[in-house]
C-alpha cells in the first residue's frame, strides 16, 4: 500500500526512535554522511558562482560550507567511539564521548562566529560586496533553503535520540545558512546604496552564533562534570525501591550517567527488626530491577530504623520544623532513638558540606534539641551533600 508523505514522515520519525534506543551510532552516521554530501554540493555550487561572478564574499561562504565536513566528520567519529563497548580502562564505557564531540562542534561553530566578526567588521570599514546575477541569486538562495533544512534534519535527529553532539551541529549548519543569508542581503544594500549596512547586520548575527556556541558548551560540558541527574530520572529510581511495602524510606539516591551506563546507589530504611537475609533479598531486588531499567550498576544500601519508638514522632516533628529555620536540616535521615522513652539519645544523618558555618549551626541545632528533650544526647553525622535526590 502506498504510503503519502505524512505517513512515511511518522514511518520515518519511528524508525529513528526505535533505532536510537539500541544503535545511536547508525543515527550519528546517518546524519554525518547527509551532512558531508550536502555540503560539499553545496561548496561546490556557492564556489563555482563566486568564480563566475567575481564575488569574493561568496567564495569566502563556500568555504565555510566546506568547512562544515569537519564538525559532520567528528560526529561521525564521536558516535563511533562512544558506540564501544566498555573495557578494562573504561569499564563504564565510552558515552561520554559523545558529549566531548559535541564540545568540539561548538568550538568549531565559536571559531566560526568569530571569523563572521572579524569579516564583518572588514565590511564596515570597507565595504565591497559584488553583484550577481538573478540565477545566482536564485541559486545561492536555494542552498540556503537546503542548509536550513540539513539543519532541522540535524535538530530533528537530535531531539528524538537526546543527542546534544546532533543538536550543536545542527547550529553549525544554520550559521552557514545565515551566512548566505547575509550574502543576499548583502547584494540588495549595494542596489540600496548602503553597502557598510551588510557588516553591521554581521556583527549581530556574529554575536548571536558565539552566544549560541557557548550555550552549547556549557550544555555538553557540564554532564561531563557529573551534573546533577534529571528529577524524572531519580523519581523513577526512587519510585522503583518504594514500590516495596518493607521499605519504609528512602534517601541519598546518587546517579552517575555515562550516557549508555548507569551507575545508581541509593539507601533504603527499613524497620530495625528486620534479619540481614531479609534485608539482604529486598536490596538485592531492587538493584536488578533498577539494572532492568537503567543498565548499568545499582546499589542499594540499607538502614535499619526503630520507627515504633514511643519518641519518633515527636522528635521527627521537632527536626522537620527546625528544617523551617535551618534548611540543611531537611536531609535528615536514619534518625534513631536509642534508649527507653524518658532516657534517650537522638542519632541521625544529615547531607551538608563541613563549612565553619555549617558547624556553627549544627550546634546550635544539637542546643536547640537539648532544650526540647532535656538529658538527651544528639549525635548528628555529616555526610556528603547529595542534590536533588531527597525526597
Amino acid at each position: 500500500m502506498w504510503m503519502g508523505p505524512p505517513g512515511r514522515l511518522a514511518h520515518f520519525k519511528e524508525w529513528v526512535a526505535e533505532t536510537g534506543k539500541h544503535n545511536r551510532e547508525k543515527i550519528g552516521l546517518l546524519e554525518g554522511v547527509v551532512s558531508i554530501v550536502l555540503n560539499v554540493l553545496i561548496a561546490a555550487v556557492k564556489f563555482f558562482y563566486g568564480i563566475v561572478f567575481h564575488s569574493i564574499s561568496l567564495i569566502a561562504d563556500a568555504v565555510h560550507s566546506l568547512s562544515d565536513v569537519l564538525s559532520s566528520i567528528v560526529v561521525i567519529v564521536g558516535f563511533n567511539i562512544s558506540a564501544r563497548p566498555p573495557d578494562e580502562d573504561h569499564p563504564f564505557g565510552h558515552g561520554r564521548t559523545e558529549l566531548i564531540a559535541s564540545v568540539i562542534v561548538a568550538t568549531l561553530l565559536f571559531v566560526v562566529g568569530l571569523e563572521f566578526l572579524r569579516d564583518s567588521i572588514g565590511k564596515i570599514i570597507t565595504p565591497a560586496v559584488s553583484e550577481l546575477s538573478t540565477l545566482g541569486i536564485i541559486i545561492v538562495g536555494t542552498t540556503l533553503l537546503v542548509k536550513e533544512a540539513l539543519a532541522r534534519f540535524s535538530f530533528f535527529l537530535g531531539r528524538e535520540i537526546d543527542s546534544s553532539v546532533l543538536i550543536a551541529d545542527g547550529h553549525h549548519h544554520r550559521s552557514d545558512a545565515i551566512s548566505t543569508v547575509l550574502v543576499l542581503i548583502s547584494l540588495g544594500f549595494v542596489h540600496a546604496g548602503w553597502p557598510s549596512a551588510d557588516g553591521i547586520g554581521g556583527v549581530a548575527v556574529s554575536v548571536f552564533i558565539m552566544v549560541t556556541a557557548i550555550g552549547l558548551i556549557r550544555d555538553s560540558a557540564s554532564p561531563l562534570l557529573g551534573r546533577n541527574p534529571a528529577p524524572e530520572l531519580v523519581d523513577i529510581v526512587r519510585e522503583i525501591a518504594s514500590a516495596h511495602e518493607d521499605v519504609i524510606g528512602i534517601h541519598d539516591i546518587v546517579v552517575h550517567d555515562f550516557r549508555s551506563i548507569y551507575n545508581i546507589s541509593l539507601h533504603i530504611e527499613v524497620d530495625y527488626t528486620m534479619t540481614l537475609s531479609r534485608s539482604h533479598d529486598i536490596s538485592d531486588t531492587i538493584e536488578s530491577e533498577i539494572q532492568g531499567v537503567f543498565p548499568g550498576w545499582a546499589i542499594v544500601h540499607v538502614d535499619p530504623v526503630n520507627r515504633s519508638h514511643p519518641k519518633y514522632a515527636v522528635v521527627t516533628t521537632a527536626i522537620e520544623r527546625l528544617a523551617n529555620d535551618y534548611p540543611f536540616m531537611g536531609t535528615a535521615h536514619d534518625i534513631r532513638i536509642v534508649g527507653s522513652d524518658e532516657r534517650f539519645n537522638i542519632v541521625m544523618d544529615i547531607n551538608s558540606e563541613k563549612t565553619p558555618e555549617r558547624m556553627a549551626q549544627i550546634d546550635e541545632v544539637r542546643g536547640l534539641l537539648n532544650l526540647l528533650f532535656p538529658g538527651s544526647g544528639i549525635v548528628v553525622n555529616i555526610d556528603p551533600p547529595v542534590f536533588g535526590s531527597q525526597g
